[in-house]
């Protein structure tokens, strides 16, 4: 939101400040500011000269040489605009002046002395227009004027960050804002706009407002008197500072008043409503599929929910957000019918987010305005039209309703809370004198004090204890408030295990293994939840949601999924998990379960048909999980071949730690891939949580140390002929059930396919590794177990290779 300091002052006397204390105030006691703008200050060296005389250049065609004066010297100006006339009133940038970062010298063009630059609207940042020299026609613009001054830019722009003032409604403006500046500067109020008065006329007729639930106030007034002209200079300058397109002298007031007073208004054109039938003004809900035009020049169909204004039962404007174009005003309105209205701001918010219209009155509703200023704002509105271009301007009596006239709050505060809260030691006198200047009214009783909320603060923002605290702590601003030590005992805090294990695998993941985290949001449509098992139990959420956010999540591996198509593109191999959880109709604490989950894509594409290097991607992820296990000491476990409907057939493993299942890991089912539009194969897996926190709890301190053996270790190598589809650990298994003392570790170290194999077989090569604690292992025993481990394998079905 854009601030002008000049347009402040009219409120409050800010110019007799520094501007640097005026930034600091801000800062420390308000708001954040994104940015001090001194408005066209380029301008400050063009002043506004009289074409005297004009002669063509003696050594050029197209320049001409002309002698202008500033009202006491005269200068010489050569120039090749097309346009220059004597008499005219133009811009000259003198010497010193810099346009668009090009410095103004004197100079000579073609021989002839030239003292600066006549310019166009563009050269001077007005405006696109460069077809020639600006001319000024305005009987009140004299040679001398600066340009700057004389099209009031002289100004301070303060660039105010939204976000920190949302909860402020009574900020979004700029009397508003210097009401709030001048409180914490303790300064006086020279002029406040909502104290306008106004003679209403008893001759005019009132237009008729029909009182609904859907407003919190609405009022209207039948004008008269009006003529379509250009605003003034005032006007029309303050809304350029502001970022506001300048139209006309009735919608520019409307559009002053909301930058000024910070409630938006609207005005109809009259024979535009009667030609509806007659004027008859309700806020109503719009009607299935209802659609009119509005002034954006859109007219979207509208949802039931939506509030909209209706005439004679015909829309002509969505309530709070935008007017209709059927009633707008035009260059040959004579009468108007003036809205001032404030509107729930649930009922705006719901307008935004069905109308994607966003538009600067809905931006003020949504916050939540105070339904007491609508009589205000009209009688100020009257005040600006007549100012404005309307000196005869008449209008009837308002009508309308106001729900909310009589609504007060109070809080009960004390002196001893709010020192704890602050860690201060504040008197009465100055908690009261901070109160007042913010326009609390107080009332003590020993160290008590009952606050009345100012109406404009009321609604939503101060309406607890806590928030007088805050009013109190910022005026007198945190950095003033002194460092003290603690005065309780500093103990450490209990022993977390389950964020000690979260952390532990985020980092060995991320850290160790190369994966990236990914967050997720925890909503999912109803296929989504269906992907792991068909749940009659997934919680809808009661809010109107889309349809692929309509339910919280019971499974995190769509989402994954999703993350790997959207990225799929951009890397060739893909590392990512998320710890997240997953939600079902159940009592507490069995409705919420976390998961430590991941998919991991190495760019296998759908049809890669060489399964030796499928394999090894799968043995490297299960690898990786082994190395975390190891990380956390746990020691005891073993994988198992389990199937899972959104797993490959025969390419899936259950993970068992200390006989409890913790994890699973499979590829991902082709018609999973199909579904998430995947051309690439992806490995998924994911760690149940609570079980892994459950056994890490118990097992994190297990020593599993061994004394190194002084005796040498041998290995044994064996390859074994199987069926391709089979499992490589299925021999494993059965090595290590024959509980060989000397056995300590077996693996897989090659799996081969081709050759002189037949096309349906693939050999495995097995690496077995011996050790012995108390003696040297003889030529006998190796023999002796290598035999038993042939043995086993043709009971098997795997002959040696």
């Amino acid at each position: 939101m854009k601030l002008s300091l000049d347009w402040m002052n009219d409120f409050a006397p800010l110019k007799e400040l520094a501007l640097e204390d005026i930034l600091q105030k801000i800062a420390a006691s308000i708001c954040e500011v994104d940015g001090v703008e001194d408005y066209f200050s380029h301008l400050e060296k063009v002043v506004l000269v009289k074409i005297e005389s004009l002669e063509k250049h003696p050594q050029a065609d197209k320049l001409q040489v002309a002698q202008v004066t500033d009202g006491k010297n005269k200068i010489q100006i050569v120039s090749g605009a097309p346009n220059l006339t004597v008499g005219d009133l133009v811009p000259l940038a003198i010497p010193g002046a810099e346009l668009s970062g090009k410095k103004i010298l004197e100079s000579e063009l073609r021989g002839v002395k030239s003292s600066g630059m006549l310019c166009s609207e563009k050269e001077l940042g007005l405006s696109e227009e460069d077809a020639g020299v600006m001319i000024v026609q305005d009987q009140e613009a004299k040679p001398g004027m600066i340009l700057r001054e004389y099209l009031g830019f002289r100004d301070i722009i303060l660039d105010i960050d939204n976000k920190s003032i949302t909860h402020r409604p009574d900020l979004w403006s700029h009397f508003g804002f210097a009401r709030e500046l001048a409180a914490q500067l303790n300064l006086k109020i020279k002029f406040n706009p909502l104290e306008s008065t106004w003679e209403f006329s008893k001759e005019l007729s009132s237009p008729l407002v029909k009182e609904t639930e859907f407003a919190h106030s609405y009022h209207s007034t039948w004008i008269e008197g009006i003529q379509i002209l250009p605003s003034n200079s005032k006007i029309r300058s303050r809304l350029k500072k502001c970022g506001v397109r300048v139209i006309n002298n009735v919608v520019d007031v409307s559009n002053y008043l909301l930058l000024e007073v910070g409630q938006p208004t609207h005005f109809f054109d009259t024979e535009k409503l009667k030609s509806l039938g007659k004027i008859e003004l309700e806020v109503d809900y719009a009607k299935k599929g209802e659609s009119f035009l509005l002034l954006d020049e859109t007219s979207p169909e509208l949802d039931p929910e939506i509030l909209i204004i209706r005439n004679a039962g015909k829309g002509v404007a969505i309530a709070g957000v935008m007017g209709g174009a059927e009633s707008a005003v035009g260059d040959s309105t004579k009468t108007l019918i003036l809205e001032s209205a404030v509107f729930p701001r649930e009922f705006v918010r719901k307008s935004i987010r069905k109308t994607g219209i966003r538009s600067e009155s809905s931006v003020r509703y949504e916050k939540g305005l105070e339904a007491t200023t609508t009589l205000p704002v009209i009688k100020r509105s009257l005040a600006l039209l007549k100012e404005n271009g309307c000196p005869n301007v008449k209008a009837s009596l308002p009508s309308g309703y106001i729900h909310t006239a009589d609504k007060k709050v109070s809080i009960e505060v004390s002196l001893d809370f709010l020192n704890k809260k602050l860690g201060t030691e504040i008197d009465q006198a100055t908690s009261d004198r901070i109160l007042k200047q913010l326009s609390f009214s107080t009332e003590w009783k020993g160290d008590k004090v009952t606050v009345l909320v100012p109406k404009y603060r009321h609604n939503y923002d101060i309406t607890i204890p806590e928030d007088i605290v805050e009013e109190i702590g910022r005026s007198l601003g945190y950095a003033s408030i002194p460092v003290r030590p603690l005065s309780s005992d500093v103990r450490p805090p209990t022993r977390n295990f389950s964020r000690e294990l979260e952390r532990l695998l985020k980092r060995t993941f991320s850290q160790n293994l190369g994966y990236n985290e990914v967050f997720n949001y925890s909503y999912a449509s109803a296929k989504d939840n269906s992907f792991e098992i068909e749940s009659k139990d997934s919680i809808k959420i009661l809010n109107a949601m889309p349809e692929e956010q309509a339910y919280l999540r019971t499974s995190l591996y769509p989402s994954l999924l999703k993350n790997v198509r959207t990225n799929s593109d951009r890397f060739e191999k893909l590392k990512i998990f998320e710890f997240g959880r997953t939600y079902k109709k159940a009592a507490e604490p069995s409705n919420e379960s976390k998961w430590f989950a991941w998919a991991v894509s190495a760019g296998r594409k759908t049809n890669e048909k060489d399964l030796n290097i499928l394999e090894a991607d799968f043995l490297e992820v299960r690898s990786d999980l082994e190395k975390v296990l190891r990380h956390l000491n746990l020691r005891n476990f073993e994988w198992k071949s389990e199937e899972r409907s959104y797993f490959h057939p025969k390419a899936s493993v259950t993970l068992y730690v200390s006989g409890s299942k913790v994890a699973e890991l499979g590829y991902a089912h082709p018609a999973v891939l199909d579904t998430a539009e995947l051309k690439k194969r992806v490995i998924l897996g994911k760690f149940d949580f609570s079980s892994l926190l459950s056994i890490w709890s118990e097992d994190r301190n297990k020593n599993y140390f061994a004394a190194p053996s002084n005796f040498p270790q041998t290995e044994i190598d064996l390859s074994l002929v199987m069926d391709s589809n089979e499992s490589s650990s299925v021999f494993s298994d059965l090595a290590k059930k024959e509980n060989f003392p000397e056995l300590q570790d077996v693996r897989v170290t090659v799996v081969f396919t081709g050759g002189n194999l037949a096309e349906n077989k693939k050999s495995v090569s097995y690496r077995f590794r011996l050790l012995s604690q108390d003696k040297n292992l003889t030529q006998e025993r190796i023999k002796e177990i290598t035999d038993r481990l042939i043995q086993v394998a043709n009971s098997a079905g795997y002959p040696l290779r």
